[in-house]
C-alpha cells in the first residue's frame, strides 16, 4: 500500500503572507501550478489557489501589485501526514472538499498531494471516484439524501463528472493510454 510520502510532490511553491497577489499569480504562471502555500517563520499559515485569485483577488477593487496575499488565502489549511495511506489521503480530501492536501512531517510542510496524484497512483479507481464526488458535492449536501428528480440529476451529474475526470487522467499528453 502506497504512502503519502511516496507520491507527494516535494517541490513546493511557497510565499510569505505579505507577498503581493501579483507575485503569487506570476509564480503560478511560471511554474504552471494551481496553488501556493503561505509560510511564515517556517510555519504553514495558509494556502492560495488559482481559484482564489480568479474569484476573489482579481475581481475586486484591490491593486494586485500592492495587496498582500494574506487577504485572499485560506488560513485554515487541512493537512495530512507523510505516513498516511493514499486511501486516508483520499478520504480526508473528500471529507473537507479539497483538491490539494499539504503533507506535514515533524511540524514542517514536506510535500503536497493533488487529486490528480491520487488518480495516477491509486489502483482502485473507486477511491478517487468517491473523493471526486465528495469534493464536487455542494457543502452539506449528499446526493444520496436527495429524492425525486433533483437527486437523480445531481447523482447523474456527479457520476458523469467523475467518469470524465478519470478518463482524462488515464491519458497522457500524447493521447496514448497509460
Amino acid at each position: 500500500m502506497l504512502r503519502a510520502y511516496e507520491v507527494m510532490t516535494r517541490a513546493l511553491a511557497t510565499c510569505t503572507s505579505d507577498a503581493s497577489v501579483s507575485h503569487v499569480a506570476n509564480m503560478m504562471r511560471e511554474r504552471d501550478i494551481g496553488n501556493v502555500l503561505v509560510v511564515d517563520d517556517g510555519k504553514l499559515c495558509g494556502i492560495v489557489t488559482d481559484r482564489d485569485l480568479a474569484l476573489k483577488a482579481l475581481t475586486g477593487e484591490d491593486d494586485p501589485q500592492e495587496t498582500a496575499i494574506s487577504k485572499f488565502m485560506s488560513p485554515k489549511v487541512v493537512t495530512g501526514e507523510a505516513e498516511w495511506s493514499l486511501e486516508q489521503v483520499a478520504r480526508t480530501m473528500g471529507k473537507h472538499q479539497i483538491r490539494r492536501l499539504p503533507i506535514v512531517q515533524d511540524g514542517k510542510v514536506v510535500g503536497i498531494i493533488s487529486l490528480g496524484d491520487l488518480a495516477l497512483y491509486e489502483d482502485r479507481k473507486e477511491v478517487v471516484n468517491n473523493s471526486l464526488q465528495a469534493i464536487s458535492a455542494p457543502i452539506g449536501i449528499s446526493a444520496a439524501r436527495h429524492s425525486g428528480h433533483s437527486g437523480a440529476l445531481i447523482g447523474f451529474s456527479l457520476a458523469t463528472l467523475a467518469t470524465a475526470m478519470l478518463a482524462w487522467l488515464t491519458w497522457n499528453q500524447s493521447g496514448q493510454a497509460l
